[in-house]
């Protein structure tokens, strides 16, 4: 390796790691009430007064004005409820501890410590509070994010007996919720029950409580409410959310790309010249050897994420056998290279179909059509940026590399969840993604050339 491509290697790979550096943060599962079981537990004992519960609840009752009301029941042992009964000021500490100065929901920051009250009534101790900005109103539907924290997907822990968020007067539940929660039946952990505008968790159903996964929004609205405005409402919640991951996911390893893509480019231009047929007849050959690695590999429970790319390299040599001229202008390679991710995003949701096991197959393969456009327009890329010397100008190179860019852009934006925070290798998985779609990307551009420059 030349001294010049090791230093850009290390500069690339450090400036990966970098940015990593801030997205690395992850969160193991959190409790779902910071104010039940356990939580309330630590929070009286680090208060001097040891309690132990038997059984907790609690109801979110949701409110229009984005504010949210907790009652939350923590049934304790004698010992503690004399204790509490005979001290409120102690009863009171414990309580506004609970509600105001965790992590876990609700967020302290959003409960005034005005609003905490608490009492006693035998053994039940009653908490009942106020958060901040519980919910808000987007398309004219009540989006609660009460068990959605933005962070990477972690889960929650459901450490109260039963969980309940209850909607607006006048509201029910608009969107499913079982759609966002991992469970093959409907009465496995964490799927919860419904009811109008009442949605309820119960559990633990082990010692670690039931799991639910963190990215659950609960929107309500008026019975005849269409799923695609609870979509739409749910979309616009998560805006700010998704433009933070595409800042942190998405343009660095963008930029990356673009960097390497102008080594391409020199790389495109001085092998342009040359034997096309015999480039095709390798295409061709690392296409079907991709192709048929990949089934066996699937069939052997082994990775076989290359079967896509051995499409393209299948499909663009055909049409270099079969039809040349589709290589000869932008616009056609382009057409060709729309074809050959389409038939890229076929072939990979079905080499591997547990990507698509939980989900819709036709929106995972127009996903899987989407990772593979990097390189499936290579070969209008290559027309683009490599043309005679006579009609190159800026006009031409600057389009083709400004549309390569964003093809990858795309990709990448497809690749990030929107609801959730994603685990921070993802961006150094999206870094290796960028030197794989220029490294594939270059053969089928340098055989667009090749064809052109043979036929004229």
């Amino acid at each position: 390796m030349k001294p010049v491509a090791g230093r850009a290697l290390l500069v690339v790979a450090f400036f990966l790691v970098a940015v990593a550096g801030p997205a690395m943060a992850s969160s193991g599962p959190d409790n779902v009430c910071g104010a039940c079981g356990d939580a309330f537990e630590d929070a009286a004992s680090e208060q001097g007064v040891p309690a132990s519960v038997t059984h907790s609840t609690a109801t979110v009752y949701v409110h229009e004005n984005g504010s949210a009301t907790w009652v939350v029941t923590n049934r304790v042992d004698q010992s503690a409820a004399d204790q509490f009964t005979e001290s409120p000021a102690a009863l009171h500490r414990v309580a506004r501890a609970a509600a105001t100065e965790g992590y876990e929901p609700p967020v302290g920051t959003r409960v005034p410590r005005t609003s905490v009250t608490a009492s006693v009534d035998d053994r039940n101790v009653t908490v009942r509070f106020r958060e901040r900005d519980a919910s808000e109103s987007r398309l004219g539907l009540t989006v609660a994010g009460t068990l959605h924290k933005g962070g990477v997907r972690g889960g929650w822990l459901l450490n109260a007996n039963r969980f309940t968020v209850v909607g607006p007067p006048g509201t029910e539940l608009v969107n499913e919720p079982n759609e966002t929660i991992h469970a093959d039946t409907a009465d496995a952990p964490g799927v919860p029950d419904v009811d109008g505008r009442r949605v309820t968790w119960t559990g633990p159903a082990t010692d670690w409580g039931s799991f639910i996964f963190q990215n659950v929004y609960l929107v309500y609205g008026p019975p005849d409410t269409s799923e695609y405005h609870a979509d739409g409402a749910v979309a616009l919640a998560t805006a700010p959310l998704w433009v933070e991951n595409v800042k942190w996911y998405v343009l660095p390893p963008t930029a990356v790309y673009g960097v390497l893509l102008l080594g391409g480019v020199a790389v495109v231009r001085r092998a342009g010249s040359g034997d096309s047929g015999r480039l095709g007849g390798v295409v061709a050959g690392l296409g079907l050897v991709g192709i048929l690695a990949a089934v066996l590999a699937q069939r052997v429970h082994e990775p076989a994420w290359y079967g896509g790319l051995a499409t393209i390299y299948l499909v663009t040599a055909l049409v270099d056998r079969r039809r040349p001229d589709r290589l000869e202008s932008v616009r056609d390679a382009l057409e060709v290279g729309v074809v050959a991710a389409l038939g890229a995003g076929v072939v990979a949701t079905a080499i591997e179909p547990t990507a698509w096991a939980h989900g819709s197959s036709a929106r995972t393969v127009l996903e899987q059509t989407a990772y593979h456009l990097p390189v499936a327009v290579a070969p209008a890329f290559g027309l683009a940026v490599a043309g005679p010397r006579s009609t190159r100008t800026a006009w031409t190179v600057v389009p083709g590399f400004i549309g390569a860019v964003f093809a990858f852009f795309l990709a990448a934006v497809v690749r990030v969840p929107v609801a959730t925070r994603p685990f921070g290798p993802l961006i150094l998985l999206m870094g290796a993604g960028a030197v794989v779609s220029v490294l594939a990307a270059i053969p089928l551009a340098v055989l667009a050339v090749r064809v052109r420059s043979g036929r004229e």
